[in-house]
């Protein structure tokens, strides 16, 4: 055990804090004095060692003043007194015993004593002059003066060779104490940033959770009504209801996914996929907007990527997402063209390059590089005719650089834009796994038995509207010891469908007790929550099966149970 701890340490020499920097160079100049005073005396040297002592008090007594709160500018005060009694010292004893060399660490201690984080530079300049006039004052009276008092060249070696040796001491020290406070400063800088960061992703964390999760009664309210036969799917009301939900959606999802890539969170999570179907899928949601703007639009994918890769799906889907739709957004005549080709390849690898084309607005040269930066966007002030947060390219840029890839923009104002870049997949070693084909796969969830765990009311109605339209038979609880009490009561469950956070017993506890009370039945995680890679495997270990982010769509969350259906249930459903 310590005998300092390091938080006592810093609370007596935190030189971070002005007063406790003078304390630490007023003592190590004190204490050099006083040693300075002994050994003039033990040289019989009087005056000298009467100049020095008086020096001790003085500055002794400017210390007791600052310590009653008499004297304020101390720092000065110092530099002042330092600077006459070098002087004086001269004066006294002439060149030859070497005082003037106090004057370097008295040079290095001016950052350390005057409050250089609040004042300018002129005057650190100022101070510097000041100490530098006053050295060359030594100098000259030394050189052209006789000393007061006679000291023998035996002797005038032995203080030489004191001072040398306290002032390169003392100017270790004092350039110690303004590198030492400047760390100081810095660590706490960062600190500070990452409590910040912190602060931030939490609190961005709790509202997106608290954002999506009306978000999943709105969307899927506006899912339940294009069930409804009464309410047409071109109903203008319904149109709007769904663009607005959706698209607020995509913005909480982008400010969520920027929070986590500036806080280093995000992770690349490859799967073995064919490229070129991915990019054909990716396309497909795309091919109505551009229609109904009458704008041509192409896919040409290089019959060289008709192959399994290893693909961070999710990531690829989401920059193709945010390309085209800013594509689309801003063009309002021509074409817009996704091509991707094989730029290399080897045994082990190929390198894939993507662009985007369009005949749109265009980028003025001077604004390129904004593009790049977070909440950006190409608009005119006055009007500001394109909504949207300004993430979608630096999201882009981002998850590329997570890829060792860049975002390349050729584009000239009025002439439109095409954005480029590379991406190396590896090979995938085995094609992905799939599942037999099996002529009986249900159409809907016909006796399967769904417990569903969810605090909020609104989101239960949901889950429980679209489960039961797939004819699947629910059981509702609102907290996970509900969930158990169920459970011990009726094990005869397809699959559970557990809510992250609820209240007297949240989905992380709840899982625990049902994976070792009953491990064959699949738990889903349900959350509003924005998983991560590093989360999704801590669920996983916990016990969950797979998850279902909220807001959801049916076919997402039908496909999802079908998965973890047992085989039986699959032939005979």
């Amino acid at each position: 055990m310590p005998l300092f701890k390091k938080e006592a340490l810093l609370s007596i020499f935190d030189l971070r804090i002005l007063e406790k920097r003078l304390f630490v160079i007023y003592t190590m100049t004190l204490l050099t004095a006083l040693s300075l005073t002994v050994y003039y005396y033990a040289l019989n040297l009087p005056y000298s060692g009467f100049c020095t002592g008086v020096f001790c008090v003085v500055l002794s007594v400017v210390l007791l003043l600052k310590k009653i709160n008499w004297v304020n500018k101390t720092e000065y005060c110092f530099l002042i007194i330092v600077s006459a009694h070098l002087i004086m010292s001269v004066f006294i004893e002439g060149a030859q015993s070497g005082q003037y060399l106090y004057y370097f660490p008295l040079l290095i201690g001016i950052p350390v004593i005057i409050d250089y984080e609040r004042v300018n530079y002129k005057t650190l300049l100022f101070n510097s002059a000041i100490t530098f006039t006053s050295f060359v004052v030594c100098i000259l009276l030394g050189v052209y003066t006789m000393p007061l008092e006679n000291i023998p060249h035996t002797v005038s070696a032995k203080v030489f060779i004191f001072n040398a040796i306290s002032a390169l001491l003392m100017t270790a020290g004092f350039g110690f104490s303004f590198i030492y406070s400047h760390k100081l400063n810095f660590d706490g800088l960062i600190e500070q940033k990452n409590n910040t960061i912190t602060s931030r992703t939490r609190f961005l964390s709790t509202m997106g959770h608290e954002l999506r999760t009306p978000l999943n009664g709105v969307i899927g309210a506006v899912n339940l009504l294009k069930e409804e036969k009464y309410l047409a799917e071109d109903n203008e009301y319904f149109r709007i209801l769904k663009y607005c939900s959706v698209h607020m959606l995509n913005l909480v999802n982008d400010i969520l996914d920027f929070n986590k890539i500036e806080a280093g969170k995000l992770e690349l999570h490859k799967v073995a996929l064919n490229l070129k179907q991915l990019i054909c899928d990716a396309a497909l949601p795309f091919y109505n907007g551009f229609e109904e703007k009458n704008l041509k639009f192409w896919v040409e994918v290089d019959p060289e990527l008709d192959k399994t890769l290893m693909i961070d799906d999710i990531r690829i889907i989401q920059i193709m997402n945010n390309l085209l739709s800013n594509a689309l957004k801003f063009t309002q005549n021509g074409h817009v063209k996704l091509s991707v080709h094989c730029a290399a390849k080897s045994d082990n690898m190929v390198t894939a390059g993507f662009c985007v084309e369009d005949t749109g607005l265009g980028i003025d040269k001077k604004d390129q590089h904004k593009i790049f930066e977070g909440f950006w966007q190409e608009n005119d002030p006055a009007t500001r005719k394109y909504t949207g947060s300004g993430l979608g390219l630096s999201i882009c840029n981002r998850l590329l650089e997570l890829m060792d890839s860049k975002l390349n923009l050729e584009s000239e104002k009025g002439n439109g834009s095409k954005f480029t870049f590379k991406i190396d997949f590896d090979i995938a070693k085995q094609s992905p796994t799939l599942l037999p084909e099996n002529k009986y796969e249900p159409e809907d969830l016909a006796n399967v038995r769904i417990l569903i765990a969810e605090d909020n009311k609104i989101n239960m109605m949901i889950a429980k509207k679209i489960l039961s339209s797939f004819k699947a038979e629910i059981t509702c609880a609102y907290n996970g010891q509900e969930a158990l009490d169920i459970l011990q009561q009726d094990t005869n469950f397809t699959v559970v469908l557990m809510d992250l956070e609820m209240p007297v017993m949240n989905g992380f506890t709840a899982v625990t007790h049902v994976k070792n009370l009953y491990p064959a039945i699949p738990v889903i995680a349900f959350t509003a929550s924005l998983l991560d890679q590093q989360m999704l495997t801590e669920l996983f270990i916990m016990g969950f099966s797979d998850f279902i982010p909220k807001p959801f769509e049916p076919n997402q969350i039908f496909s999802l149970i079908k998965k973890h259906l047992p085989v039986t249930e699959k032939i005979f459903a």
